[in-house]
């Protein structure tokens, strides 16, 4: 179904408009299809229901940019700024508050200015910050819900395996290194996350010798690499990689592509069966842990590009490819740490696939290279799985720290950032999960999905159960991106695959009380004319469920243009609210306490034109 986009008067009177006032009672009489068929968009309501500003506030954000500790003033005086914006709810990002926190690297100083003290220092000092938070919001005059994502309990950050961080502040093994901020509750029971399959893991591979590296060009196109241009380096641990000495042949051919290939936001680089350039490097033997390619070249345009999960392939004595994870020299923490010559680089880290050159000059230590290990992780960085009984136990008390904080409601989030990997299909086989799903007939991989989606459904259940009795109102982000068939390949890393988010069940079954339309990838327009969106819509229409629209507003979003997206939601009239996501991208912490000010003017003209 598509939309033709709505005026952006409040007094829009278009027909189409009028037609679909009763959107909501169509789909409530079970013509979904009917109402799909005939496009149609809803009236405006805007003197019929409230339009209420609301922000989102990821704390670990502004704690770590702040430059010193916050405190109970600085929430307060935050609170004072959103309520004169306008701002009526807030949404705070839960990261175990009642419990203290999260573990981060205390006394981590060295090229952080000390920020992980400060967000130790501030969790110390403040005891709860939700409770905190909610006392605040409430003396203001502000609804304070938290922001619940089950599955964020251990973002995929990773010091390099052998530095000095990684021994003194890693808590658990991942690929490359050593992972230092947790919730308590993973490291304690790793065992809880979600696994990888074990079918395809052959034992000898731990160990197996390099024997031949196989680098290949997204096309057939000539390279500029010559045999001299090429260097191996490696290293025991990830840390301060060597140069080796090591002799090889190099044969240049050219060979039909294994497969398509794509890049990471999905882009095709190559068809399978096309024509590609590859440079085979043979005789060797390499051993170490860790093997990097990189070249000589200093200046020049680099020719030789490729996925960095296609570039390099290492192979056993017998031709046999080792399976293995890759670093391309991204970071999605600790930059200064992400360095192969001062320090280390980042392997398995959900960027991977992202187009790589070879021969790009690598002086910073973080560009022109490709790097190998053996093995792939066994689990996800911190996401735990939801099938497992212990998990929905941890998950329920971190709903009841949330109610006794005194929230208003809670908002529910599955996407995240602790199930990042380059290889994310190849997760959910704990074995609570193959025990279900191996007694049911048909396709292996969709009854997993099936299992844990309906374990997942069942965890949802008990909160509403558990929020209703406590007087408290329950929201889900419905999200745009990735509740489809075909997600974009970009967002894939940001949420537990093989589970089968049943959304429609969600609605229609009552297990909220409102929606949120959250978008990341696709573009504003997409909650006007994607047919995903408007049955998203219509069913909370058809359940009376009011629905806000959540909008990045970092410059690389909407920025600018955040009024008049805005401004367009609000003359739509079926959007209950508008959700600034998030403070820290439009409000900063000054060098005293209670001292705050706006750093994006562009939000705050839009939240005094919305309100």
């Amino acid at each position: 179904m598509i939309l033709s986009p709505v005026p952006p008067a409040p007094s829009s009177l278009h027909p189409r408009s009028r037609l679909a006032a009763r959107a909501g009672a169509i789909l409530a009489a079970g013509l979904l299809a009917a109402v799909a068929a005939r496009g149609v968009a809803a009236e405006p309501e805007s003197a019929a229901r409230p339009f209420r500003l609301e922000t989102t506030v990821d704390f670990a954000d502004d704690v770590t940019s702040s430059g010193r500790p916050l405190t109970v003033q600085d929430i307060d005086a935050l609170m004072a700024k959103l309520a004169a914006m306008g701002i009526k709810r807030v949404c705070w990002s839960y990261y175990g508050d009642g419990r203290g926190g999260y573990l981060v690297p205390k006394g981590y100083r060295e090229d952080y200015q000390g920020e992980w003290d400060n967000y130790e220092a501030t969790y110390r000092g403040l005891g709860n910050p939700l409770k905190v938070a909610v006392e605040a919001g409430h003396r203001h005059g502000l609804e304070v819900y938290a922001y619940f994502k089950p599955y964020e309990t251990g973002p995929g950050y990773v010091f390099p395996e052998g530095s000095p961080e990684a021994r003194e502040w890693g808590l658990l093994d991942h690929r490359g290194g050593r992972m230092p901020w947790l919730d308590p509750f993973v490291r304690d029971h790793p065992e809880l996350r979600i696994r990888r399959r074990t079918d395809d893991v052959r034992p000898a591979d731990a160990t197996a010798p390099v024997r031949t590296i196989k680098l290949t060009k997204q096309d057939a196109g000539p390279t500029r690499i010559t045999e001299d241009d090429l260097q191996i380096w490696t290293s025991p641990n990830n840390y301060r990689y060597q140069p080796t000495r090591v002799r090889f042949t190099l044969t240049d051919t050219v060979e039909p592509a294994r497969r398509d290939v794509r890049d990471q936001r999905g882009r095709l680089l190559t068809r399978q069966g096309d024509p590609v350039r590859v440079l085979t490097l043979s005789g060797l033997d390499l051993q170490d842990k860790y093997i990097l390619v990189t070249t000589t070249f200093k200046d020049g345009a680099p020719d030789f590009v490729n996925s960095g999960l296609e570039l390099m392939q290492a192979l056993d004595e017998s031709g046999r490819e080792i399976p293995g994870v890759f670093a391309t020299g991204g970071a999605i923490a600790f930059a200064p740490s992400n360095d192969f010559r001062r320090a280390g680089l980042m392997y398995d880290h959900g960027f991977g696939a992202a187009a790589v050159a070879l021969d790009a000059p690598n002086t910073n230590g973080r560009r022109g290279l490709i790097a190998f290990t053996r093995g792939r992780n066994e689990y996800l960085p911190g996401a735990l799985c939801e099938t497992e009984p212990a998990v929905q136990r941890f998950w329920l008390g971190c709903l009841e720290e949330m109610i006794a904080a005194g929230v208003d409601g809670v908002d529910f989030r599955e996407e995240n950032h602790s199930t990042h990997t380059d290889y994310p299909h190849e997760y959910g086989f704990n074995a609570v999960v193959l025990e279900q799903a191996r007694v049911r007939p048909g396709d292996l991989l969709a009854n997993i999905a099936a299992v844990r989606g309906e374990a997942y459904t069942e965890f949802l259940r008990q909160c509403k159960r558990r929020l209703g009795q406590a007087g408290k109102r329950m929201r889900y982000n419905l999200q745009l991106d990735f509740f489809r068939p075909h997600p974009p390949a970009e967002r894939l890393l940001a949420y537990p695959l093989n589970v089968h988010f049943d959304w429609r069940r969600w609605v229609d079954e009552g297990l909220m009380d409102e929606a949120v339309l959250r978008f990341f990838s696709y573009p504003p327009a997409a909650v006007f004319d994607d047919p995903i969106a408007q049955e998203m819509i219509a069913r909370c229409q058809a359940r009376g469920l009011p629905v806000t629209v959540n909008r990045y507003v970092a410059q690389g979003f909407a920025g600018s243009q955040v009024k008049a997206e805005l401004l367009r939601f609000r003359a739509d009239g079926r959007f209950a609210g508008f959700n600034f996501y998030e403070v820290y991208e439009y409000l900063k912490f000054g060098p005293r306490p209670g001292e705050i000010e706006i750093s994006a003017p562009a939000v705050a003209e839009a939240a005094a034109a919305g309100r």
